[in-house]
């Protein structure tokens, strides 16, 4: 398929000279397939999702929102916190209850299990951001239904 687009060029384009009109402005229609295959080269797959932090520190969150979406292991789960990994290889940190995102920075200890992980062996100390689900406080106030 053709793509036809419209350009406007102003009457100091000396290569364009029959572009050019009295007015100082002329239309040209481009009706070329490398100028659309071009076009589409330079944009993003549409299902990408944004790699990086969503949530920061002290947001709330609900149970599965997506803190983190990550290519390698940068930020790593911790309390309430775990990693899922998505058709396209993106790890990402979601939620496993509703509350206040908390970061620090902690000492890991890698699970080996985990591919990502390997490259962590052999390394004595290694301190990496985590993310930190703290559960919301429970409610202080009750109604007694029945008493014993």
């Amino acid at each position: 398929m053709i793509s036809r687009k419209w350009m406007t060029y102003d009457s100091t384009c000396t290569s364009m000279a029959a572009a050019c009109t009295s007015s100082g402005v002329a239309l040209l229609r481009i009706s070329s397939p490398t100028y659309s295959i071009v076009r589409n080269l330079l944009r993003p797959r549409r299902n990408i999702p944004f790699r990086g932090i969503y949530k920061t520190e002290g947001d709330l969150v609900q149970k599965n929102d997506l803190l983190v979406c990550q290519h390698k292991m940068n930020f790593h789960p911790g309390l309430n916190v775990y990693l899922k990994r998505d058709r396209g290889g993106q790890l990402l940190l979601k939620a496993m209850i509703d509350g206040h995102v908390m970061i620090t920075q902690e000492k890991i200890n890698p699970d080996f299990s985990i591919p990502e992980m390997l490259v962590y062996e052999g390394m004595e100390e290694v301190y990496k951001l985590t993310f930190n689900v703290l559960p919301l406080d429970m409610s202080q106030s009750f109604r007694l239904l029945n008493e014993i």
